[in-house]
C-alpha cells in the first residue's frame, strides 16, 4: 500500500530509506541502457563529494588495460565535479563485457584507493 507524505511526496519505507541514505554517503556506479538497437550503453560513477583531483580519475582509466576489448570504441566524460560516465555509441555483444569490466576495476579502485563503499545500479537491457 502505497503511503503519502503530509506534502504529498511519496513515504519510502524503512529499506528505501536506508538504501537512500547509504547511496548518499557512497560511490554510485550505475549501467545505463541508452538504446538497444543500435546496441547504445553507459556507465556513469559518481562520487559522495566533489573529486579534487579529477586528472587522478582520468589517469586510472588510462591504465586500465581493455586491450581484450579493442573492437569496442568507448569515450570518457566528466559531467559534473562529482560524476563521470564512460560511453560506448557503437555497441556490439563485447561492449557490456569492456563496461562491466572498466565498472569493475574503478568499484576496486574506490573501495581500495578511497576507501569508499561502493554501490551497483542498474543492469543491461540486452545482456546475454
Amino acid at each position: 500500500m502505497l503511503e503519502f507524505n503530509p506534502d504529498g511526496t511519496l513515504r519510502l519505507s524503512g529499506v528505501q530509506t536506508a538504501q537512500v541514505e547509504a547511496e548518499r554517503h557512497s560511490v554510485v556506479i550505475s549501467r545505463e541502457q541508452i538504446s538497444e538497437k543500435p546496441a547504445k550503453a553507459q556507465i556513469s560513477v559518481t562520487f559522495p563529494e566533489a573529486v579534487s583531483n579529477k586528472q587522478e580519475v582520468l589517469d586510472f582509466y588510462n591504465k586500465i588495460d581493455d586491450s581484450q576489448f579493442n573492437e569496442v570504441s568507448h569515450e570518457f566524460k566528466w559531467l559534473s565535479d562529482r560524476t563521470f560516465i564512460i560511453k560506448v555509441e557503437r555497441g556490439s555483444m563485447m561492449m557490456y563485457s569492456l563496461l562491466n569490466f572498466i565498472m569493475m576495476c574503478f568499484k576496486s579502485r574506490c573501495e581500495n584507493h578511497y576507501g569508499k563503499k561502493v554501490v551497483l545500479k542498474g543492469r543491461w537491457a540486452s545482456f546475454g
